[in-house]
């Protein structure tokens, strides 16, 4: 009994730990005043109107959501054929590959930011939305190997091998049996490449410029000279973008694996 209360204590504390910058930030953000102050002195939502209306700030999130897309697609592809080649090559060996795809998550973002900026410097890429594409891809790889490299493992190859029997090559029993079974890890995966695009400031903050900056990036600057709720407000909008994206995400994938039981079945 008290080794359960124990354990509740614990993850309550940790929960809230986890949750309370994100509450002092959603509160700060509906202040008065203006520097952020938690609780919020009085109650407007004048910051959002500010941010809403502000064409800086527009630019900024398209900038984001255009990297970030192109960065996922990148990332998706990349990561389905590391996948694919970790689980079934017969040349390189899997560990050698997964070594490979993870990389990028294991090396500090620091490091690769220095790096970057150096390859975009010598490409002649600095301050253009290829060289953050490509940075941002990169970091996104281990998100969707990790995701596709489980569902491949773990797959019946069954019906696979019943698709060859019936005349199928090796590629268009890939695309047409295992390709939409890996549809929920295909997409789970693509969703946390653009989240941590999304949201990384870091190696934005080696390869963007006055002239191209991503919604990190300008949000750091802000709250650098001068934090206001203005700066509260971005973050709660880019944590509501965030969360709905989860949701939708997550209703996609319950669809995809309702429909892929069905199929199965039939």
């Amino acid at each position: 009994m008290k080794a359960r209360w124990f354990s509740i204590t614990v993850s309550l504390f940790f929960a809230l730990v986890f949750i309370a910058p994100t509450i002092v930030v959603v509160g700060s953000s509906f202040s008065e005043g203006s520097f952020i102050v938690f609780p919020p002195k009085g109650f407007t939502f004048d910051w959002y109107d500010q941010v809403l209306s502000d064409p800086s700030w527009a630019k900024v999130a398209g900038n984001s959501v255009l990297v970030g897309v192109l960065a996922a697609l990148v990332a998706v592809v990349i990561g389905v054929l590391l996948a694919v080649a970790a689980a079934r090559s017969r040349i390189i060996p899997g560990s050698l590959v997964t070594a490979m795809a993870m990389m990028p998550i294991i090396v500090p973002t620091v490091v690769a930011g220095l790096g970057y900026y150096i390859l975009a410097v010598r490409l002649g890429l600095t301050g253009t939305p290829a060289a953050l594409v490509i940075a941002h891809a990169a970091i996104g790889v281990p998100y969707v190997f990790a995701g596709v490299l489980a569902s491949l493992v773990g797959a019946d190859r069954s019906i696979e091998e019943a698709a060859r029997v019936s005349g199928a090559n090796e590629i268009t029993a890939f695309l047409r049996v295992v390709l939409p079974r890996l549809a929920p890890a295909v997409a789970s995966g693509a969703l946390l490449a653009f989240l941590s695009s999304w949201d990384e400031v870091v190696i934005a903050g080696y390869l963007t410029t006055p002239t191209f900056k991503t919604l990190p990036v300008q949000l750091f600057a802000d709250v650098s000279s001068g934090a206001t709720p203005e700066a509260s407000a971005v973050a709660t909008l880019v944590t509501l973008v965030s969360f709905a994206l989860l949701a939708v995400v997550g209703l996609v994938l319950g669809a995809m694996r309702l429909w892929n039981k069905r199929k199965v079945r039939k």
